[in-house]
């Protein structure tokens, strides 16, 4: 497995328009890795992962790729080493999907230079991991919630990097739709090494699916570690105020959720 350069950031602080969102935000991305940071709405989870994609300036401390300023890379030769899945991708009006993927091989092409069979091979590579190479020619308009979703990873797939950071690629999606798009991001770091960040706000899917998982509240990183190891009682109650029992998942042995409410039906 190639060796993949570590995101770090180093006493952050950052947010929107003079209003500090992340305090002094300090964590390591273990690399070839899947991470998911979690945390209640609007803690700042997104803006933690805008600040370590480059969208977000920090008012202060650093963002880091081996060390190396984020802020002073050159954006094709960042875009080659990080992807970046936002929130809610504007969908260019009648496109076809495999119009929309090839747009992941920006950071490659040249200067009034079209696509290269490298490029056509990188996008026919992508549309097959997401097992949407039949819907190629189609438009990206007519399809459904987990069809799109799987497109738009697809172009981040196409771009070829080894970190991809995925800000709440399940949101919106049925159960089957989310763990069908999970299973494809885990195969995609297994078999290719490739460092997943992502938000998600299933704890038990993050559980399942997270080698590592970083805790958010209020704008501080309050814990992180493997989801066995920090995945407790207490933590949810401090990061979410629920009231939970956490027990073993049966299918994969990792920790479940299961919240206490005020209602319950007994047999």
């Amino acid at each position: 497995m190639k060796k993949t350069p570590v995101l770090s950031a180093s006493h952050v602080v950052a947010g929107y328009d003079h209003k500090i969102i992340l305090n002094t935000i300090d964590l390591v991305i273990p690399s070839n890795k899947i991470s998911v940071i979690i945390g209640a709405n609007a803690c700042g989870k997104s803006t933690l992962l805008k600040t370590l994609a480059r969208l977000i300036k920090p008012v202060s401390g650093e963002v880091a790729l081996d060390g190396k300023p984020i802020g002073t890379i050159p954006p094709k030769q960042l875009a080659r080493v990080l992807g970046l899945l936002p929130q809610s991708p504007v969908v260019p009006e009648g496109i076809a999907v495999a119009d929309l993927v090839s747009r992941g091989r920006f950071p490659y092409q040249g200067f009034l230079k079209g696509l290269g069979k490298k490029d056509y091979e990188a996008v026919e590579e992508a549309l097959e991991i997401m097992g949407i190479t039949e819907l190629a020619n189609r438009s990206v308009d007519e399809l459904s919630g987990g069809q799109r979703q799987r497109v738009w990873i697809a172009m981040a797939l196409a771009q070829q990097t080894d970190i991809l950071i995925l800000d709440e690629p399940t949101t919106f999606l049925d159960i089957t739709y989310q763990v069908e798009i999970l299973d494809l991001l885990t195969d995609l770091n297994r078999k290719r090494g490739t460092t997943i960040v992502m938000v998600l706000h299933d704890i038990n899917l993050s559980a399942r699916y997270a080698d590592y998982i970083f805790a958010v509240h209020q704008g501080n990183l309050i814990a992180q570690g493997a989801p066995g190891e920090i995945i407790t009682a207490d933590l949810m109650q401090q990061v979410f105020g629920l009231d939970c029992v956490v027990a073993r998942d049966p299918v994969s042995g990792s920790p479940f959720i299961v919240p206490r409410g005020r209602y319950h039906i007994t047999a």
